[in-house]
């Protein structure tokens, strides 16, 4: 199947999101003297060392980013990163008279925080960009195998270091703390507040078939049988794989040890579930 190349949903939730990271940019970071992350918080800094315009400054450090860029990423990602690129330009410009005002030090972290988090939480949640470091994340991650969180916290990492030299640690640490809220914003409107748990169970074969029937039976989740041989004994073992609520962790624990009191059960965080297995619908795609 080819990729979809047009999507409304998308090109809106970029221009949505890109208006409250603009909104958060203007009226709460500016005029506190703080900074973002990425190519935004890098025009930002130029702003206060040269009184350079952040809308433009945002298009001048990206060209050369999305030049790089063509030789090596697909070029519908380039298309959506270059359309939200230009969308953050546009309402930096727009919104450049908003100003929030508030001079308490708590409520503008936690203001700008949750609209730059709820801004860029949108975007990446529909699989859009605003270009700048996540384009040289992406290469480096796809040709070095580094994660790109790990590029985007040392990209980052620098930004809060000159924040340091240029200014003072004062504002450095108050910046950590926005772009910390805005990290967290992020993972909540990405993954969702319904996060899932992933359950590895290992199990004999006198228990295996009573185990994954009660799951089935008491959870409602679709349960995975996988056979497998202990390394140790060289016995023939179960390894059951489901995926559960986190509410219903602790159910399926007591479950575990009613049966088989000796199984060795593993439980893994799950951000998303992608599918259709039962007791999940296409709401927990995203969720």
């Amino acid at each position: 199947m080819k990729p979809q190349l047009f999507s409304f949903n998308r090109i809106l939730s970029i221009i949505l999101g890109t208006l409250l990271i603009a909104i958060a940019t203007n009226g709460i970071l500016l005029p506190n003297h703080l900074l973002s992350g990425g190519v935004n918080g890098i025009s930002m800094l130029f702003y206060f060392l040269f009184n350079f315009k952040v809308s433009v400054l945002v298009i001048l450090i990206n060209i050369p980013i999305f030049i790089l860029g063509l030789l090596f990423l697909r070029k519908t990602y380039l298309a959506y990163s270059l359309f939200g690129m230009l969308m953050l330009s546009f309402w930096l410009e727009v919104t450049d008279c908003i100003s929030i005002p508030t001079d308490d030090t708590l409520s503008i972290l936690v203001i700008a925080g949750l609209l730059h988090g709820l801004g860029t939480g949108i975007i990446f949640r529909a699989d859009g960009s605003t270009g700048g470091t996540d384009i040289i994340a992406k290469i480096i991650n796809k040709y070095f195998s580094i994660n790109m969180a790990t590029v985007t916290l040392s990209l980052n990492t620098i930004i809060i270091l000159l924040s340091i030299y240029f200014f003072n640690i004062d504002i450095a640490v108050l910046t950590i703390s926005t772009m910390f809220i805005s990290s967290q914003v992020v993972n909540f409107v990405v993954d969702g507040i319904n996060r899932k748990r992933t359950l590895y169970i290992i199990t004999d074969a006198m228990h295996f078939e009573e185990l994954s029937a009660t799951l089935l039976k008491e959870l409602h989740r679709g349960v995975t049988m996988i056979p497998a041989i202990g390394a140790y004994t060289s016995a023939t073992k179960y390894i059951l794989f489901t995926t559960v609520s986190v509410r219903e962790v602790a159910k399926a624990k007591q479950i575990v040890l009613n049966i088989d009191s000796k199984a060795f059960m593993t439980v893994t965080e799950t951000s998303q579930v992608i599918g259709n297995g039962r007791g999940f619908t296409h709401l927990d795609q995203r969720s």
